[in-house]
């Protein structure tokens, strides 16, 4: 059964009033894939009564009482995916689509195409916690997901070029969480239960604001919003301490009067992880939906192994979110989900996926628990001697997923890491031969090592050393497969020049496809800082960034021309 949508489903669950209502801008998918599915599901275990407001006509405030008012609290999310990111193009053209709504359709039913009719709202966080002050003025809101956890300090906004505070004071919100929410949240209403205001609690993963900073002790402090708004070194300054802290101890930064106090990041378990995809999910979309909804038709046949991921591309949020220690699942719990997959009416006998935001980072760990460096992989291909590969325990998981009960194939959907440590030459022949249809996404992101070095990924060389082994590979076992690349334009340091080795880098390495992404400065992201300032925070080295479209507009034509079919650039 699913979480309810509304009053009626509300009173045959016997219901009188939500103890929680979360607000979301997707639609409704009970889905281990959808934050909304997992946080209801989990809550709901613990005994919470939960209900799901799905895209709420966020211009009449009323339509926010469709579930009436919860007895604790409101949880706000931005969605699965960044509202600013998921409404514009990196050029910040509108987009017209939306894959998180019925048939992609970004607009509500029967109104004119505008902004102001959109289903997903600009910078959703802080306009549906505005409707809801404006009808539930006493309820704590909470707010969570990427949307907010990437906004948690003052941060730089791409989208109004400006230095923005910290969502929670925009927002005027009580509380928020950041990174994965699921114990964070739990936490957070047993103490509402308690009637402990938010502004009193200490809990891991969370921010609250705070007038007085008496009851605290070691912590770091950053430089005002003030300062970081007025003074590009200061920001900096900022986002160095915030970076090289990896979330372990207390930072604080005064925001007018107020100080924002955010807590160290609360790590999760192996058990409590498989326990949280355990959840009697009905994977699917809620019945309310007539027409697909493209989100949940690319995901619903896939499997998540894992959470996180040490990658620390300088590009990549992933790490400031989700965290960069690797949390596996079982593969009991794995497979367990697998054979609950091969269940489904829609399942035909391929699983889209297994795997995370590295599928091949699976079961991976470190000696030491981890350290102050975010090195666990060098440029030269290389790993820390701490790190401890998994790939043998994700190529096992991957067979015997294979072996389930009316399963055909296992493919891997999710991005794979080519660092040697991570794909050996007996793993890479078994995702050849069994787990890719006709074509490996892969991700060198660009052919110039400058710019390679400022994303912090693998030397060009650490590829083209992969691919002769991917070739060879393909040429022992007869088969015809090939690498389709994914390239960043755009990305700072990279310019006229940059963009020419990545074309005969492309040309040499014999890779054509239609995978261009211009460079989108995300909030939080180290490359998005660079961006920014102009310099790098970490070193204080000077870094050119081509902010012209010229430039991008030039790469465009250059790495696209030669790549025929339809172009994925700007998307």
């Amino acid at each position: 059964m699913f979480l309810p949508v509304n009053l009626d489903e509300m009173k045959k669950k016997g219901w009188e009033q939500c103890d929680f209502i979360l607000v979301t801008p997707d639609a409704y998918v009970d889905h281990p894939s959808f934050a909304m599915a997992v946080l209801g599901r989990f809550l709901e275990k613990n005994g919470y009564k939960v209900g799901i407001l799905s895209q709420p006509g966020w211009q009449d405030p009323k339509s926010f009482l469709s579930l009436g008012e919860p007895r604790l609290a409101w949880g706000v999310s931005g969605g699965n995916v960044d509202s600013m990111v998921l409404n514009y193009t990196a050029n910040k053209k509108r987009r017209m689509e939306d894959e998180y709504s019925e048939n992609g359709n970004a607009f509500f039913a029967g109104t004119e195409k505008s902004i102001k009719n959109k289903i997903r709202p600009d910078h959703t966080v802080l306009v549906y916690t505005n409707a809801i002050r404006q009808i539930s003025k006493n309820k704590p809101i909470i707010i969570g997901g990427l949307e907010a956890s990437l906004r948690r300090l003052a941060h730089y906004d791409h989208w109004s070029e400006s230095v923005k505070r910290s969502i929670l004071f925009d927002a005027k919100a009580d509380i928020l969480g950041y990174g994965m929410g699921e114990y964070p949240l739990l936490e957070i209403l047993q103490n509402l239960e308690k009637q402990i205001p938010c502004s009193a609690l200490q809990i891991a993963s969370t921010a609250v604001i705070r007038s007085s900073l008496d009851s605290l002790s070691d912590y770091l402090i950053l430089p005002s919003y003030e300062e970081v708004k007025k003074d590009k070194k200061a920001f900096g300054e900022a986002y160095r301490i915030f970076y090289e802290n990896k979330d372990q101890k207390i930072l604080v930064q005064k925001q007018d009067t107020r100080y924002l106090v955010q807590f160290p990041r609360r790590e999760m378990r192996r058990e409590e992880l498989d326990q949280i995809y355990d959840l009697p999910f009905e994977r699917n979309p809620h019945p309310v939906y007539k027409n697909p909804i493209p989100a949940f038709d690319m995901i619903k046949e896939s499997v998540t192994s894992h959470r996180g991921c040490f990658g620390n591309c300088s590009f990549c949020s992933i790490t400031f979110h989700q965290g960069s220690k690797i949390i596996s699942r079982t593969p009991d719990s794995v497979l367990n989900e697998v054979k609950k997959l091969s269940q489904m009416s829609y399942f035909h006998g391929a699983v889209s996926d297994i795997g995370g935001p590295s599928a091949n980072m699976y079961a991976s760990y470190c000696k030491i628990g981890g350290c102050a460096s975010f090195e666990c992989l060098n440029q030269n291909g290389k790993a820390c001697r701490n790190l401890v590969s998994g790939i043998q325990n994700y190529s096992e998981l991957l067979k015997k997923a294979c072996l389930v009960n009316g399963v055909k194939h296992v493919f891997i959907g999710s991005g794979l890491r080519f660092d040697p440590v991570l794909m050996d030459e007996g793993f890479l022949t078994q995702v050849i031969e069994k787990h890719t249809s006709g074509q490996l996404k892969i991700a060198p992101e660009s052919g110039s090592d400058k710019v390679l070095k400022l994303m912090k990924k693998p030397a060009k060389e650490v590829f083209e050393e992969f691919k002769k082994i991917f070739d060879r590979i393909l040429k022992k076992l007869h088969l015809r497969k090939r690498l389709i690349p994914y390239i960043i334009i755009g990305h700072p340091g990279e310019g006229e020049k940059e963009v020419l080795e990545t074309l005969s880098f492309l040309k040499k390495n014999e890779l054509e496809g239609n995978q261009f992404q211009i460079f989108t400065p995300s909030p939080m992201t180290l490359s998005s800082t660079i961006y920014y300032l102009g310099y790098n925070p970490l070193t204080g080295e000077e870094i050119k960034t081509e902010k012209q479209m010229r430039v991008l507009e030039s790469a465009k034509k250059k790495l696209v021309n030669r790549n025929p079919g339809k172009d994925s650039y700007g998307k």
